[in-house]
């Protein structure tokens, strides 16, 4: 076993039915290269089925994840294929939900987070306000890897916002991208290096509202010290954010490495990391002032 991982979803304190939908997929190349996708989608509620755009959402990436993936991450550089074929992927997946929105005449939307790991790399596709975190417990380190799409986040970014008063702001679940809206979504992409200690967790908002990055991270900090397991560290986050007696549903994806790797093979990945950003770098400015 390469991965150890946990999971869990609640609708709540005052839901009957469940909008999120999660994912875990555990394979392996050709050449025997362990590889993780994790997904978590938030259907948007309201005036349309929420929980039927999440699934639709995470049903269309389940296929890509059997037709597609195992293809990408035979190649030699597979981080670059899956940031420009899931991006794709998540712009289908718009367009078929603006398809069913016409035939149901109603409104479908879903937030929707991607999380892939292989070979001490990870790649995210955001949008919306789910979040990937990675907590490393050498140095007790939370990082929250997505970047929310949403109103009181944008004024937080502009400087008109406080961290604390976005937490408790009426607008706080107010979004500015996701899946199914009008227009094209503007996606979060990023790729990065990972630690064979670090532990990845994805989470919809019902969960990371009822906690701030710092509370979550004395969680896993006690969790982490006891020696603790994914799925039991996801238990006990479950039980304190249901404690809190949450509006909104919840959902947890932890999913941890295992095994170290040789300190020559993790350097060469640095560099060839370094150099994809490099890359994207040299043609977002070479877009933007036409070089």
């Amino acid at each position: 076993m390469h991965w150890q991982y946990g999971a869990d979803t609640r609708s709540g304190w005052f839901h009957t039915i469940n909008e999120d939908r999660s994912l875990l997929r555990l394979s392996t190349t050709e050449g025997r290269v362990p590889y993780a996708a994790a997904v978590i989608a938030d259907g948007i509620g309201g005036s349309g089925d929420g929980e039927l755009a999440s699934e639709l959402a995470v049903e269309l990436v389940k296929d890509w994840l059997e037709r597609r993936l195992p293809g990408i991450m035979a190649g030699t550089r597979p981080y670059k294929a899956i940031e420009r074929d899931a991006a794709d992927l998540f712009h289908a997946i718009h367009r078929k939900l603006r398809e069913q929105a016409v035939e149901r005449r109603q409104h479908l939307g879903t937030t929707l987070s991607m999380l892939v790991l292989s070979d001490s790399v990870y790649t995210i596709i955001h949008v919306g306000d789910c979040r990937v975190y990675r907590y490393d417990s050498d140095s007790n380190r939370l990082r929250r890897l997505t970047r929310d799409h949403t109103w009181v986040n944008a004024q937080v970014r502009k400087g008109l916002m406080t961290s604390k008063k976005a937490r408790s702001h009426p607008k706080r679940h107010v979004l500015l991208q996701s899946l199914g809206m009008r227009g094209e979504p503007k996606l979060y992409i990023r790729s990065g290096y990972y630690d064979p200690e670090s532990l990845f967790m994805l989470t919809s908002d019902g969960f990371h509202d009822c906690f701030s990055d710092g509370a979550i991270a004395l969680l896993l900090q006690r969790a982490s010290s006891s020696g603790e397991e994914p799925q039991r560290i996801c238990d006990t986050l479950m039980f304190k954010a249901m404690e809190r007696r949450p509006r909104d549903n919840i959902s947890l994806l932890l999913i941890k490495p295992l095994g170290r790797k040789q300190a020559g093979h993790e350097a060469a990945l640095r560099i060839r990391l370094l150099w994809h950003r490099w890359c994207m770098r040299a043609q977002a400015l070479a877009g933007k002032y036409k070089l």
